[in-house]
């Protein structure tokens, strides 16, 4: 995408820089914010935790800071580019993906993938598995818009106290 931007090069073509989408493909948030951040129209801001599992790891949308991501250096990086930039919450509470890349399947789209980014990945699922993830799809209508509140009510109290939001 990045190359495509700058091939392109237009004031009216830009991204939607989501700080968590890219680590189902293996690539590092920080990283991803430092590269697109110049072209961001718009930013999903989010938190994400990680549990492994038989086939790799399970992926999720946390309450700020209670993921891995340093939102915070991902947020200095993103204003300094685009000091303007809106921010969106996007806390979405559902049970856990399954970004499983230990299948074949998995790599069929990602056949050029450097082995340096699957091994940070393994890294941080390993040194950074979150202490729950939400599970949610058994609950009732009202227990889960009850969750999906409180988790949006810590990300905005998060955002205002540590990140200048």
């Amino acid at each position: 995408m990045l190359d495509m931007l700058k091939r392109i090069s237009s004031e009216y073509i830009g991204v939607t820089l989501d700080t968590g989408n890219n680590v189902s493909l293996m690539e590092d948030p920080l990283e991803v914010a430092r590269a697109l951040a110049p072209y961001a129209n718009s930013v999903h801001l989010k938190d994400m935790g990680v549990e492994p599992y038989e086939d790799a790891f399970m992926l999720s949308e946390v309450p700020f800071g209670e993921g891995f991501l340093d939102l915070k250096a991902i947020v200095d990086v993103i204003r300094a580019a685009k000091p303007n930039v809106n921010f969106t919450l996007e806390m979405i509470t559902r049970d856990p993906l399954k970004i499983p890349y230990f299948t074949d399947q998995y790599w069929v789209a990602l056949k050029d993938l450097p082995g340096r980014d699957l091994a940070r990945m393994i890294d941080t699922v390993r040194k950074h598995p979150s202490a729950k993830l939400p599970r949610v799809e058994h609950l009732s209508r009202e227990e889960r818009f009850r969750i999906e509140e409180e988790n949006n009510r810590k990300c905005l109290e998060y955002g205002g106290t540590h990140l200048g939001l």
